[in-house]
């Protein structure tokens, strides 16, 4: 085997050497397994692991590479799934007891055209239960542990796929985001995480009842934004088998990789995410700020009116569509649900009909606004997650102590964790969460780069840019 460390490759460093036949895929693969065999008893990341299927399909990569069928950057690379979406065969439990035993006899749309490329999975990841909650503190299959510091939770509902890119047991996992479930624990571990525009992947294949309808997105974790281009194109376009999902052509997100963003206006919505922020959230984004301004861009306010509103879309909307798939649950074996889960789910109940059929008024007027706003600049520029992940305590306890501030998890507006993320899930725009920093004890810190709807290509070019510029990229939780 050549010697090959994960906490150094990307797929953009790895691909050449692999398309060149420098590198194995069996030998890839065999040593993200090994290393998943060492850390995983530690940080639960993945509740399943496919070590077999996943080294036959690394001979099989092998073999078409060696016969001249390369098919391109993602062939041969170490995969993960969160596990709401269907993989064949395996399990596929959504983090509930009610599911454990299911094992599909189909893969989603995304797991499909994952394997067309050539990637080879690894297995699935542990998640929140029904991906209802940020913490990824599951009661049936155990607590995933933050790779920078295994007191502290990875952030959700996505956390195990988050923590394995994070840890370098793969090199890209693809979780879901119904509230900010992909950019939520990419800030708090310190990866890369896209929420395309809604419709760009197709989201067949995933459990009902982890997502609602219209504000559900399927979405790629990576260590880079550039793996993070070429995953998306991958795995963007329209699909037969969700009517959701957009015929906008896919175009090659590198491109504009790479272009200058010099002239292009960021928009900042201070008079929502300014509150959100604790101190050092603060400061690690007016230094986001100030870099994009060193790259020449600029900065300027820009008002949402009805901004406020939106913790109250979000839930109006997204809960009623969601519960649809668990009221049948409900009446049967609500004990099968965690406490919080269920009552929330009953909660839920009591939504009437005009308030969704309201709420769905109201986003059209948020979503115009937002719409108003990228006309005059080209990207909208936030913070992830207004405070760094908390310990496992903090969470049982239900807030946090901050620089003398306390900051309570459940607020009326909505949670904490998610107040940033919710609005692009209103609007369905696009977002992706970069690593902008680190607290005073080494915990990584998120940056949101918004864009129009279907320019992941912008939204790509100025977070790649940011990135390069800012430099925390390449730094990892040495795991060893």
């Amino acid at each position: 085997m050549p010697d090959l460390d994960p906490t150094t490759l990307t797929i953009a460093n790895l691909a050449p050497r692999i398309a060149a036949r420098e590198v194995s895929p069996v030998d890839v693969t065999a040593c993200y397994l090994e290393r998943i065999k060492r850390l995983n008893p530690t940080l639960n990341a993945y509740s399943t692991v496919m070590e077999e299927d996943a080294m036959a399909d690394a001979r099989q990569a092998e073999e078409e590479i060696a016969s001249g069928n390369y098919r391109g950057p993602l062939h041969g690379m170490p995969v993960s799934i969160k596990d709401n979406l269907a993989v064949k065969g395996h399990p596929t439990t959504a983090g509930t007891k009610i599911l454990a035993d299911w094992k599909p006899d189909f893969d989603a749309t995304v797991v499909t055209r994952l394997r067309e490329a050539g990637a080879i999975v690894l297995g699935k990841n542990n998640m929140h239960e029904w991906a209802g909650g940020g913490t990824t503190m599951n009661p049936y299959f155990g607590i995933t542990y933050n790779p920078w510091d295994t007191s502290r939770v990875p952030g959700g509902s996505s956390g195990g796929s988050a923590a394995a890119v994070a840890a370098d047991l793969c090199l890209v996992s693809i979780g879901t985001d119904n509230a900010g479930s992909v950019r939520n624990p990419a800030a708090w571990c310190g990866t890369v995480g896209l929420k395309a525009t809604y419709g760009r992947v197709s989201r067949w294949g995933g459990v009902a009842g982890t997502g609602g309808f219209s504000s559900d997105h399927f979405g790629p974790f990576t260590k880079t934004v550039e793996d993070c281009a070429l995953v998306l194109a991958a795995i963007a376009g329209e699909d037969p088998n969700d009517p959701l999902s957009s015929a906008e052509p896919v175009p090659d997100y590198t491109e504009s990789l790479g272009s200058a963003v010099a002239g292009m206006k960021v928009g900042v919505v201070d008079s929502y995410f300014g509150e959100l922020m604790v101190d050092e959230v603060a400061k690690s984004f007016q230094d986001a700020i100030a870099a994009m301004e060193s790259l020449g861009m600029q900065v300027q306010d820009i008002t949402i009116p009805h901004m406020d509103a939106v913790p109250a879309v979000q839930a109006a909307t997204s809960r009623c569509e969601n519960l649809v798939a668990h009221e049948p649950y409900l009446r049967k074996q609500p004990r099968d649900y965690s406490f919080e889960l269920m009552a929330r789910n009953i909660a839920s109940l009591t939504i009437p009909a005009s308030s969704y059929v309201t709420s769905q008024r109201v986003r059209r007027v948020i979503c115009r606004e937002f719409e108003e706003a990228l006309e005059d600049v080209q990207v909208i520029v936030a913070p992830t997650v207004g405070m760094a992940a908390p310990t496992i305590e903090e969470c049982k306890q239900g807030f946090a102590d901050v620089a003398g501030r306390r900051v309570p998890f459940r607020h009326p507006s909505g949670s904490f964790g998610t107040r940033a993320t919710i609005p692009f899930n209103v609007t369905g725009l696009p977002a992706l969460s970069v690593c902008c920093g680190f607290t005073a004890s080494g915990l990584p810190l998120g940056l949101q780069v918004v864009g129009a709807c279907f320019d992941e290509a912008r939204v790509f070019q100025v977070a790649h840019a940011y990135e390069q510029a800012a430099g925390w990229v390449g730094r990892n939780p040495g795991l060893g």
